[in-house]
C-alpha cells in the first residue's frame, strides 16, 4: 500500500483530482511547520504496526495481499526511516461515479487501515500518513455523495466518514487482535511476510457485526 508517513509516497489512483494532491501537499507542508521535522519520524515498530494494519483492514474487506514487508531507508531532511510496502494483486483502483458505495467504504477503510494500526498501539505521530488520510476521505466522500440522503456540508462529510471509515477500521483490528499480533511479529522477525505464512495468518481474519 504505502511506505509508511512519508510524504508524497502513496500510490494515488489515476485521474486524482489536482485539488486533492495540492490539499496533501499542503496538510504536510502545514504540518511541518508547526510540528517539525520529528511529526514525520516513523520507527521500525511504526512502519511494522502500519503495514499490519493494511493488511488485516484489506483482508476483512476481501482483498488479501500477496506480501507485505518493511524496509529502512536514508531520506533527505529525515534521516533513516522505516517504512513498507503491501502487494496486492490487482494494483489498480479507482473511485468515481460509477463505483459502488461499498467498493469505496471499503477501500478508504483499506487506505486507512495503516494509521489505525499505528493508532491503536499508540504510536502515530502528528505527520502520520497524511497522504493516506486525505485519500481516505476523499474516497469516503465519494461514496457519501451517491447516499440518498447527502448533504454536502463538511460536518456531514466528517461524521459519515468518522462512522462509517475509521471507526469501522479501528473496530476491524481490535477485532482480530490475535492475526494482528501474529502478523506483527512475523514482520519483526522477518521484515517479509507472504506466500503460506501470509495465508495462514489472513485466514484467521473474522468479519466485524454489521
Amino acid at each position: 500500500m504505502s511506505t509508511g508517513n512519508l510524504p508524497y509516497e502513496f500510490a494515488l489512483p489515476k485521474g486524482t483530482p489536482p485539488e486533492l494532491i495540492t490539499a496533501i501537499k499542503n496538510t504536510v507542508r502545514d504540518t511541518f511547520n508547526r510540528h517539525g521535522a520529528a511529526a514525520f519520524e516513523m520507527s521500525r515498530d511504526a512502519a511494522i504496526l502500519h503495514e499490519t494494519g493494511h493488511t488485516i483492514v484489506a483482508a476483512h474487506e476481501g482483498v488479501n495481499f500477496q506480501s507485505v514487508r518493511v524496509f529502512s531507508r536514508t531520506v533527505p531532511l529525515f534521516g533513516n526511516v522505516w517504512g513498507g510496502w503491501c502487494a496486492e494483486k490487482d494494483k489498480e483502483w479507482t473511485t468515481g461515479p460509477d463505483t459502488s458505495i461499498e467498493s469505496d467504504l471499503s477501500r478508504a477503510r483499506i487506505i486507512i487501515g495503516g494509521l489505525a494500526g499505528e493508532v491503536v498501539c499508540g504510536l502515530d505521530k502528528p505527520g502520520s500518513s497524511l497522504d493516506e488520510l486525505l485519500l481516505s476521505q476523499f474516497v469516503g466522500l465519494n461514496a457519501a455523495k451517491k447516499l440518498d440522503d447527502y448533504t454536502p456540508t463538511d460536518e456531514y462529510n466528517g461524521r459519515f466518514w468518522n462512522e462509517r471509515v475509521w471507526k469501522v477500521a479501528f473496530e476491524i483490528l481490535v477485532h482480530n487482535s490475535e492475526p494482528f499480533k501474529r502478523l506483527a511479529k512475523h514482520l519483526d522477525q522477518h521484515e517479509t511476510v507472504n506466500g503460506g505464512k501470509l495465508h495462514a495468518i489472513l485466514a484467521q481474519v473474522r468479519r466485524i457485526a454489521p
